[in-house]
This record gives structure tokens, C-alpha cells and sequence, in this order.
């Protein structure tokens, strides 16, 4: 698990979500809704207006800006990227996503093991204590603990192979956040099983891009 920092002038993800949603502070954003089952954790208002600005212009530029100069330099070659970041909110007294899992449960298992895909964690607010991802630190070791980050920085981690989930947000302010996969383009290979909210393939031109 490895953490970066990023320059938020540059990269100003939080005022563009503070403009979109029409808020001073993200982390004062809540709705009076039931806690998140898997099925539901994506269907927040903020999760639709999220999804319709990624597809714009002004998002895809400053997206693909920070993959290009904060990601791909860890690589050091060409690499292929998820096209549109998942979106979390995890409200107070809620959480951001419905259940603990590892992230190869929802993929093709072949895949899964012969692919070395990295997730990236890029909170919009700080992210901790109850309102963050809580992760085991091996394998299967079930030994949880809070993944801390700061707005400004992001975390390489392996939400592949460590279970991974939330606790009920008892800070009293909201996490925003997106989280996203990478991987070298050597170890790419293409696979029909589609995401598990959209369905969209595992592949280039669907799920993944390259740059």
C-alpha cells in the first residue's frame, strides 16, 4: 500500500464536485435515505450527477491529466486505466459501499488470477476512522484497519486480493471519493465479464482506456 500527493491547485477535484453538487463543503453533503445494501450503493442523486459529468469533456481532460502525470510516471510504461472512476459517497450514519468483498469477486476468477491490477483510492474529503475503506493488511488475514487519506492524496493498494469494506460512518462527515484500476499494458488481457453495476466489458474501449 503505497500513498501520493498530488497538487489539489492543479488537480481541483473537490471545488468542481463543490460547484457541481451546489455545496460549500463536500463533507456536509447527506441525504435522509436507509443504509446501503450492495444493490442500492450507487443510486444517490450525487451518484447520477457524478456519472453525467464524467462523461464531459471538462472531466475526461483533468481525469486523464492526473493519470497521466501522477499515475503513469509509477509505472513507467504504457498503461491501461479504468475510463470512468467509480463513484462513493459515504454518508454520516451510512456507508459508501453495501458489502465487504475482494474486488475479484466480481470478475472472471481466470482473470483475476493471471492479471496484476492495482486499485487507487482518491478521497474528495478526508478519509477516516469510520468514514473510509477498511482493509485487511494480508490476504485473508481479516485483520482491519481504517485506510486513512487525506484530500491531496490518493493510495495504491491491492482491492483485488485484500477483503475490503465499510463500517457505519460515525464521524458526522461525509466521505466523498472515487477509486479506479490500473495496470501495466504488458500484463493486459481482455475479458468479456462485465462490471457489476453497468455491466460495461473488461476491456479497451469499455471498462479500461490506455494512455
Amino acid at each position: 500500500m503505497t500513498k501520493i500527493t498530488y497538487n489539489t491547485d492543479i488537480f481541483p477535484f473537490k471545488s468542481k464536485l463543490e460547484q457541481l453538487f451546489q455545496t460549500q463543503e463536500l463533507s456536509e453533503i447527506n441525504e435522509n435515505i436507509e443504509v446501503f445494501s450492495r444493490e442500492k450503493d450507487q443510486s444517490t442523486k450525487y451518484h447520477k450527477m457524478y456519472y453525467e459529468w464524467a462523461r464531459t469533456d471538462e472531466f475526461i481532460q483533468l481525469y486523464d491529466k492526473f493519470i497521466l502525470e501522477v499515475i503513469k510516471p509509477i509505472y513507467n510504461e504504457q498503461i491501461v486505466y479504468q475510463a470512468i472512476p467509480s463513484f462513493r459517497v459515504a454518508y454520516p450514519n451510512n456507508i459508501a459501499v453495501g458489502e465487504y468483498h475482494k474486488d475479484k469477486f466480481y470478475r472472471d476468477i481466470n482473470w483475476a488470477v493471471d492479471v496484476d491490477e492495482d486499485n487507487f483510492f482518491l478521497p474528495f474529503t478526508d478519509a477516516f476512522d469510520t468514514n473510509t475503506i477498511w482493509v485487511e493488511s494480508e490476504e485473508d488475514k481479516a485483520d482491519f484497519a481504517p485506510m486513512n487519506c487525506n484530500y491531496g492524496e490518493t493510495i495504491q493498494w491491492d482491492g483485488s486480493n485484500l477483503m475490503h469494506g465499510n463500517k457505519i460512518n460515525e464521524t458526522g462527515k461525509a466521505r466523498v471519493s472515487v477509486d479506479f484500476r490500473v495496470m501495466k499494458y504488458s500484463n493486459y488481457k481482455p475479458s468479456n465479464h462485465g462490471s457489476i453495476n453497468t455491466k460495461t466489458p473488461f476491456a479497451l474501449g469499455g471498462y479500461y482506456k490506455t494512455i
